[in-house]
């Protein structure tokens, strides 16, 4: 249970995480800010509680001036209606003539949503509220709740931009559909990695309310310290194997999901690799991918467990990419990694209707073909050291879409934050 006592109205910090994505990219800034300023934080997990055992969240709990908790911990009694992490997650314009159909209902979440933020900033004089790139109705109300309070609401990087591509969404098929980033500004101030995001939100947003500082996820001071509290994954049956990873995306993106059932076949025909499939944690229709690949290639089944293993959400990412020699990918930002690291990553560009950024910046990434694919894993499987990367390319990489403008990301986030604290940019809207 949340301690409910304080002594005087202060100054603080809120951050809202929702999901995997946003721990990922939030946590890092959460550890500079963490140890180097001395400001009361609020750290709020507002969808699953097993997220207060993640073990960037753990990392994080070392540090005395954060209180990290579930929002239900708010209340002696839970006492929120049922249906309130679902108007969490939801875009409000969805709900709109449930709303109109159910005034009560609208109530009943409003009232919700009022307590949460009566709670939460009761005792803050002068705050910064933290969220991912999101504008839900729970989100919409919490930040204009903060606003009329006179606090500077904050929307900082849940991903990247996997991505150099704007149609990328599997109906986007002409530009409205940067329109769905316009809620975004009800922020104060919206944070993005780098240049490439600006084309998200530049037709809607005043230049000067987009910061663009860098990529706190992969960043060389995140990586180093988070590589030491990242979970181990060890599998038996891949030991003097190449062991291959394939992130896969979700539904929601133009992906030729026949033929990624085709290319899994053409990996596994390979001798000597391990191959784990790994999809999105949040693809509703995982499993039946799998479930087409065993019913069109039913031979395949031998393989499972001995060369080849499906993962959903019981292992993490980074646990992957620590025990992979190969990461395969249909564009994800969490490869970034791996470059970074120096391991191989075959951007499949064949399999989807987008160009990936790391592609854009890395041709030895770029596979159009299946011919392209099956080169390639000859040549690595042939010399697991061979040299795959072009350094100047590489570096590129990294200076314009992770350095941005150089290697000092973490003190950038934390310079920023600190400065929606001045007097001046503290102004109820009325």
């Amino acid at each position: 249970m949340v301690d409910e006592k304080t002594t005087k109205k202060t100054k603080k910090a809120i951050f809202f995480l929702r999901h995997n994505n946003d721990i990922d990219h939030i946590a890092p800034v959460l550890y500079k800010w963490l140890s180097t300023e001395n400001v009361p934080t609020d750290v709020i997990i507002t969808t699953k509680k097993d997220f207060l055992h993640d073990y960037r969240i753990e990392y994080l709990k070392q540090f005395k001036n954060a209180r990290i908790f579930y929002i239900n911990d708010l209340f002696k009694k839970c006492s929120l209606p049922y249906f309130f992490n679902y108007f969490y997650f939801k875009d409000d314009t969805k709900f709109d003539k449930l709303f109109k159909r159910y005034s009560l209902l609208r109530k009943k979440v409003d009232k919700s949503i009022e307590r949460i933020a009566n709670k939460i900033y009761k005792d803050m004089e002068k705050g910064i509220v933290v969220f991912d790139w999101t504008a839900t109705y729970f989100v919409k109300q919490m930040v204009e709740n903060a606003k009329n309070r006179g606090f500077i609401t904050i929307s900082l990087p849940h991903g990247d931009m996997p991505y150099v591509s704007l149609l990328e969404i599997i109906d986007a098929l002409n530009y409205n559909c940067l329109k769905s980033n316009e809620p975004l500004k009800i922020f104060d101030y919206i944070v993005i990695p780098n240049n490439l995001n600006i084309k998200r939100y530049e037709k809607f947003i005043e230049a000067e309310r987009l910061k663009v500082l860098g990529s706190p996820r992969y960043c060389d001071e995140w990586m180093k310290i988070i590589s030491n509290y990242t979970p181990t994954f060890e599998i038996k049956e891949s030991e003097d194997k190449l062991k291959i990873v394939f992130f896969l995306r979700n539904i929601g993106y133009p992906i030729f999901w026949d033929e990624v059932v085709r290319t899994i076949k053409l990996i596994m025909q390979f001798k000597g690799v391990y191959l784990i499939v790994k999809h999105h944690p949040r693809n509703r229709n995982a499993r039946r991918l799998t479930e087409q690949l065993i019913n069109k290639y039913p031979e395949i089944k031998q393989d499972l467990d001995r060369n080849l293993k499906f993962i959903y959400e019981s292992v993490d990412s980074g646990s992957l990419l620590k025990w992979a020699d190969l990461i395969i990918d249909i564009g994800t930002s969490v490869t970034w990694e791996a470059v970074k690291q120096r391991k191989p990553v075959l951007m499949l560009e064949y399999l989807y209707a987008n160009h990936s950024t790391i592609a854009y910046y890395i041709r030895a990434t770029e596979m159009k073909c299946r011919d392209d694919l099956y080169h390639a894993l000859e040549k690595i499987l042939e010399n697991k050291n061979v040299k795959f990367y072009d350094e100047n390319e590489r570096r590129r990489f990294i200076k314009e879409i992770i350095d941005v403008p150089d290697k000092y990301v973490l003190e950038r986030y934390v310079k920023f934050l600190r400065s929606c604290f001045k007097d001046k940019f503290v102004e109820v809207k009325k």
